[in-house]
């Protein structure tokens, strides 16, 4: 009864009458469930409160993510701004409306936002490259039909044609296109090209990607989120790429954690270099400008394709409010040498096309910028030295959208492709005049940087100056006293120099624990934090090495294994 009475006072334009019993409703509630949220979100619009509607529509699909009337609310609440967005809305509502009535005024909007804004949304062409066992495929089409209404896609299944099992299963499909590509490493471009009618987006799927409740609906959200996002993708439970959902390896079960991450973020997305082949979603217009996958670059392609996609001043966003469920811990879990082989060079032929090592310079190191302490809203001035093609640069604009971030890397051609996530500079740190004010930055991040300098300290102090007064150095450094260097120079003599790690044959410079803290005060800063990485999954010391390195640690006036088993420094200085 109550909950008619709100609704009654609410359809009588009686706001604060509604907003009364409401409040009493909630007092008594022991769960905010989607019938509440849609009261709360009603009474958020009347009164003209966009931040309570907004809210209330997040926690009513967080607890049921199919409530249509929920999609219809948050279309109303996205118009005045994302016209495109609302359209995607009250389409995805209409998916889930089973009332014939609401259903003709769903299609009714639809129609009135297409007429008045001038929009067209096309169907989406989703492609699967098909190489793992057909049951694979079968439930990766079963979940796609099953979160997305026919018309909104259609579904081509690529493979090479060695299992006729693929086109026997596909010729009983109604929706399903099916073709052969006589191509090992995922020869796509071809078919899209014949299949894919021109300005249609396109959605390239694993064969062993199944699709949680609205994973594609929040990539479609987020590709139009900005007419500059040129492609999208999601997160999953296998850390492909750097797309692992934060939280997802504590989760019982994964679909109920999809729905619970596809839901409204207050801003869910990360700008990224390029995105996972798993699922990665582009705009039509933009698949059409760069003229597609290279597949002359095999498993490689994406990485390409998505360098193509900034050159062109477009964007590849991650969407962390779509989760997609891989079944595979591993996608090359049978490779044999020739496909090793075939990606070496495929992966040599990559880095000669944008003239550096792109495998190298894409990473993004979340423990650095994991040490800053600001709310998500804060404007910061973040810069990085040695950028690489400014992955973190990306990751940093993610987490905190307001920031200005800015980059210095010393390799050209890491550096143009930095260029297009913030405001990077080509130079020798060393060398170079910094064209920014001073007191201008609040952190300057360094992550494995001072060691490959001639004289880091004169770089900590130039940096110094251009650090507000409070403003943070974030960096991490080798430990020259890891047992993998101490033990084999005590024990054989030897100090074997190698292409990474501690003893990588660039580094110039070593330090302990102790030498990086005597550098960080000689260079004015104050250590604030201090911790390592021990790395222990790929250097454990063995039974003989702990033995030794007890006998070690027992030598010192403060005995510990600790400068042991430290493998690299991660410090925060302030100014």
């Amino acid at each position: 009864m109550e909950i008619e009475r709100i609704r009654a006072a609410l359809a009588e334009g009686d706001v604060q009458m509604a907003e009364t019993l409401l409040q009493g409703h909630m007092a008594g509630l022991a769960t905010y469930d989607d019938t509440t949220a849609i009261l709360d979100a009603a009474v958020g619009s009347g009164l003209g409160d966009r931040e309570r509607m907004w809210e209330a529509i997040r926690k009513g699909l967080s607890f049921n993510c199919r409530n249509y009337e929920l999609y219809v609310m948050l279309g109303e609440y996205l118009l005045p701004e994302a016209p495109y967005q609302s359209w995607l809305c009250y389409e995805n509502a209409l998916f889930y409306c089973d009332d014939p009535k609401d259903r003709t005024a769903i299609e009714g909007a639809l129609a009135v936002l297409e007429e008045t804004h001038q929009i067209f949304v096309d169907k989406v062409m989703i492609v699967i490259w098909a190489c793992s066992p057909l049951e694979y495929v079968k439930l990766c089409v079963k979940s796609i039909r099953m979160t997305t209404a026919a018309q909104t896609r259609e579904i081509l299944v690529v493979s090479d044609g060695r299992d006729e099992a693929y086109a026997k299963w596909a010729q009983e499909q109604d929706d399903v296109l099916y073709v052969e590509a006589k191509d090992a490493h995922g020869g796509l471009a071809d078919p899209v090209r014949r299949f894919r009618t021109e300005g249609r987006d396109v959605l390239f799927l694993a064969d062993d990607a199944v699709l949680t409740a609205n994973a594609l609906f929040w990539l479609r959200m987020g590709a139009y989120d900005k007419e500059q996002n040129g492609a999208v993708g999601c997160v999953s439970n296998v850390g492909v790429d750097r797309q692992l959902a934060d939280g997802v390896d504590d989760a019982a079960d994964l679909f109920i954690f999809g729905e619970k991450t596809n839901i409204p973020w207050r801003y869910p997305y990360e700008e990224r270099i390029y995105l996972s082949g798993f699922a990665v979603f582009v705009k039509g217009s933009v698949y059409d400008q760069t003229g597609g996958l290279d597949d002359k670059l095999g498993v490689y392609k994406y990485e390409d394709h998505g360098i193509r996609i900034l050159e062109k001043g477009y964007r590849n966003v991650l969407c962390k409010n779509s989760f997609i469920v891989r079944l595979r811990s591993c996608a090359f879990q049978e490779m044999d040498g020739r496909y090793v082989s075939a990606m070496q060079d495929e992966c040599r032929r990559l880095n000669e096309k944008w003239g550096c090592d792109i495998g190298y310079h894409l990473g993004a190191r979340k423990d650095l910028p994991s040490l800053i302490d600001e709310s998500g809203e804060t404007p910061l001035h973040v810069l990085e030295i040695g950028c690489g093609c400014g992955a973190l640069l990306g990751y940093i604009k993610g987490q905190y959208p307001n920031a200005e971030v800015y980059g210095v890397e010393i390799m050209e051609g890491a550096a143009r492709i930095a260029a297009h996530m913030g405001e990077v500079l080509c130079g020798d740190i060393e060398k170079m005049e910094l064209p920014w004010k001073t007191e201008y930055f609040d952190y300057v991040i360094m992550g494995d940087v001072l060691e490959h300098l001639m004289d880091p300290e004169a770089v900590l102090k130039k940096l110094r100056g251009h650090l507000k007064t409070g403003g943070h150095i974030l960096a991490s450094m080798p430990n020259m006293k890891h047992y993998t260097v101490l033990l084999p120079l005590l024990r054989w003599d030897l100090f074997p120099y190698t292409d990474s790690g501690i003893l990588d044959r660039t580094h110039v410079k070593m330090y302990t624990g102790t030498e990086i803290k005597h550098l960080i005060l000689r260079s004015g800063y104050v250590l604030e934090k201090w911790g390592y990485h021990s790395y222990h999954s790929v250097c454990q010391p063995n039974e003989q090495e702990e033995k030794m390195l007890d006998i070690l640690a027992g030598l010192m006036d403060e005995p510990s294994k600790e400068p042991f088993l430290a493998y690299q420094y991660v410090f925060m200085a302030r100014k």
